[in-house]
């Protein structure tokens, strides 16, 4: 059985840098300080346990009073599909809910989409994610 949390341990912290390595999305040392300002910078941090084994994670992130992006959303390839991303996702959003968050918007990885649609997400037309790339910054005198 799968066992969710919202309460991080310190003593998990190593857990969550292999899981964001194993994701891809980090790259170097990983220490507990960034761990720690990661989450205490979350709205809410979620994990996902299989016995002593985090296989899952997600977060909100918010001012906690407008609006809230769920990012971060990841399972183990092992643990897929069987629920857990969906269960994350949905602790989530009802935590955004709780809060009087109605505004919560994610970047949907490329395959993820149907998850979401069903989780009650729709694709905002007209717009298009960005992210910044330093080097492509054009210089002001142009």
């Amino acid at each position: 059985m799968i066992n969710y949390k919202f309460d991080i341990a310190e003593e998990d912290f190593s857990k969550i840098c292999n899981l964001y390595k194993s994701a891809g999305w980090w790259e170097g040392p990983c220490s507990s300080k960034q761990v720690s300002d990661l989450i205490s910078g979350s709205l809410c941090f979620m994990t996902a346990w299989w016995h002593d084994k985090l296989v899952g994670m997600g977060r909100a992130i918010s001012d906690g009073s407008d609006d809230a992006y769920l990012q971060d959303i990841f399972v183990e390839e092992e643990f897929r599909r069987q629920g857990i991303a969906a269960k994350i996702v949905g602790q989530l959003r009802d935590y955004c809910l709780s809060k009087n968050i109605h505004w919560i918007a994610l970047i949907a990885a490329p395959g993820s989409v149907p998850l979401y649609e069903k989780l009650g997400f729709k694709e905002m037309t007209d717009y298009t994610p960005m992210q910044f790339h330093e080097k492509s910054i054009e210089s002001d005198a142009e």
